[in-house]
């Protein structure tokens, strides 16, 4: 069983970090402990930490890294999402990522002018993308980009279940969890951190034709380049780049 603690290094945070263990409905601890992760609470960030680990914890920050690259070079050509998804200049489809996950197709989507919503079921990374958005949008660089990501706690295939008819979208983006490869070499460490948080989806395949029922025009898969389609269903195209691919299945009126 997987162990997470919330910690907090800082005396008045404490009554925030313990709210926040109490919301997650996780364990306080003063310290990290010798096992598990830490859900650590800072004046400037939530991150997660593998207590074990020396690597750096992780947070999800929009201001640098591959996301502040993507955001700064992309386009609705470069950008194979947004060509998966027909986005065009002027048009305001409503998106929404099935699975959110750690934000940064929908941040890139953001930033190209559109408008998504994020669907995450995991409470902790549900967390860790509020904060992270949070933080974007006091920065004056980001803020009208992370204004347009509108965070949701809950399971996709329940919330497009319950979904009104009048409020279907034209898109829906899935992105589930790429099967754990065999040389650890090659899982970068925040997705490590991410499988070990969120495990596999064994519940993907039937989110897809969920999907299918509630897009009025197009769902757009990511899967690994080799890997098999989703659901063993079809699609009507794909866009293959050098690691991944985005299945595109359309509605058919």
């Amino acid at each position: 069983m997987l162990i997470i603690n919330v910690v907090t290094h800082t005396p008045t945070l404490l009554s925030e970090a313990k709210a926040l263990a109490a919301e997650l409905q996780l364990p306080y601890s003063n310290s990290i402990e010798q096992t598990g992760y830490s859900l650590i609470l800072t004046p400037d960030h939530l991150c997660l930490q593998h207590n074990t680990s020396k690597s750096l914890p992780l947070k999800i920050d929009f201001l640098a890294g591959k996301s502040a690259y993507r955001r700064q070079h992309a386009s609705l050509k470069r950008e194979a999402l947004a060509r998966a998804m027909g986005l065009k200049n002027n048009t305001h489809p409503k998106i929404v990522d099935a699975t959110a996950g750690l934000g940064r197709d929908s941040f890139i989507l953001a930033g190209l002018g559109f408008e998504v919503t994020m669907l995450e079921r995991s409470p902790i990374i549900q967390a860790l993308l509020a904060d992270g958005i949070r933080r974007a949008i006091a920065d004056p660089i980001v803020s009208n980009i992370a204004k347009r990501l509108h965070l949701i706690s809950t399971d996709a295939k329940t919330w497009l279940t319950e979904l009104p008819a009048t409020e279907r979208p034209e898109i829906i983006y899935i992105d589930p969890m790429f099967p754990t490869r065999t040389k650890s070499a090659l899982v970068k460490k925040d997705m490590q951190i991410f499988h070990d948080i969120v495990g596999e989806d064994p519940d993907a395949d039937s989110l897809l034709p969920l999907a299918l029922t509630c897009a009025t025009k197009r769902v757009v898969v990511k899967r690994p380049r080799l890997a098999p389609h989703l659901a063993n269903m079809t699609p009507s195209f794909s866009q293959t780049g050098t690691s991944c691919r985005f299945d595109v299945y359309l509605k058919t009126k």
